[in-house]
Parts: C-alpha cells; sequence; structure tokens
C-alpha cells in the first residue's frame, strides 16, 4: 500500500512541476509583452512629442512670416493711400471751380438731391402671399409625385436637406 501511495505522490507531484513550467512559461511572455508595449509606447510618445515641437515651430515660423507681410502690406497700403488722398483733394478743388463757373442763373439755386423711390410693394406683396415656405412647398410636391432630386432642383435647395425635411415632416 505504501507502494501505491508513493507512485500518487511522485505521479503528483511530476503534474505539479509540469503546470509551474507551463505557468511560468506563459508568465514570461506575459512579462515580455509588457515590456515590448512599455518600449512601443514609449516610442509612439516621443515621436508625438517631437512632431508637436515641428508644427510648433512651423506655426510660429508662419505666424512671423504673417507679420511681416502685414507689416509691408501697411507700408504698401500707405504708399497707395497717398496718391489717392492727393487725387481726392485735387477732384474737390475741381468741383469748387466748376462751382464757381455754373451759369449766373443756377448760382443761387440751393443745392437739390436726387432721391428716387421705387414703390413695388403691392406686387412684392401679391408674391409673398403666394409663395409657400419652401418646406410647405416641398412636401406638396413630394405628394404631387416628384423625386426629391427634382423637389430639390426645383427649390434651389440640397438633396440633402429636402430628404432630411421630407423624413421628418412628411406624415
Amino acid at each position: 500500500m505504501t507502494s501505491i501511495l508513493l507512485f500518487i505522490s511522485i505521479v503528483l507531484h511530476a503534474v505539479s512541476f509540469y503546470f509551474i513550467i507551463v505557468l511560468y512559461t506563459k508568465y514570461s511572455t506575459i512579462k515580455q509583452l509588457t515590456e515590448s508595449q512599455k518600449s512601443l509606447y514609449e516610442e509612439t510618445e516621443h515621436t508625438l512629442t517631437s512632431y508637436l515641437l515641428e508644427v510648433k515651430d512651423e506655426n510660429q515660423k508662419l505666424i512671423d512670416e504673417f507679420k511681416k507681410e502685414l507689416h509691408t502690406t501697411r507700408s504698401k497700403t500707405v504708399s497707395k493711400v497717398s496718391p489717392l488722398i492727393q487725387g481726392i483733394e485735387k477732384v474737390k478743388s475741381e468741383e469748387t471751380i466748376a462751382y464757381d463757373e455754373l451759369p449766373s442763373h443756377l448760382i443761387g439755386m440751393p443745392e437739390v438731391k436726387d432721391i428716387v423711390e421705387i414703390k413695388n410693394e403691392s406686387s412684392s406683396s401679391s408674391t409673398q402671399k403666394n409663395k409657400l415656405p419652401y418646406d410647405i412647398e416641398a412636401i406638396n410636391l413630394f405628394k404631387d409625385g416628384y423625386t426629391v432630386g427634382q423637389i430639390a432642383k426645383k427649390l434651389n435647395k440640397g438633396r440633402t436637406e429636402i430628404d432630411l425635411l421630407l423624413k421628418f415632416r412628411h406624415k
């Protein structure tokens, strides 16, 4: 009987050692994966950091270039504006001369400003009364059998806009 117990003990020890070895190999592979992922994470972090620094440098260069261009543009604008101002002053002086050269019967007359008012309210209000909002018109056209594309073309709206309108408002 002791020999059977001794044999069972040896078999259990062998099985235990086998499982210990299997668990150790799995643990070591997981540890290696963790270390490789950690190194990959650090490498990615360094890459992104260097990329962000490059973008920051490029942005700073772009800002400096815009400032330089803005400065040169302002100086060019000032040089362009000064002849315009001189031209305007010249025209004003010519206008005063022309006013002085008016015929004698027009000199005493007050200055009249042209005011033109176009009253077309009656025609615009009638078209506004007859014209429905485009969403109601779109629903009516859809009920009449028009496709979404035809409605969009007729109302000068986007196809997606008409499609969504019909989905949400059509009952």
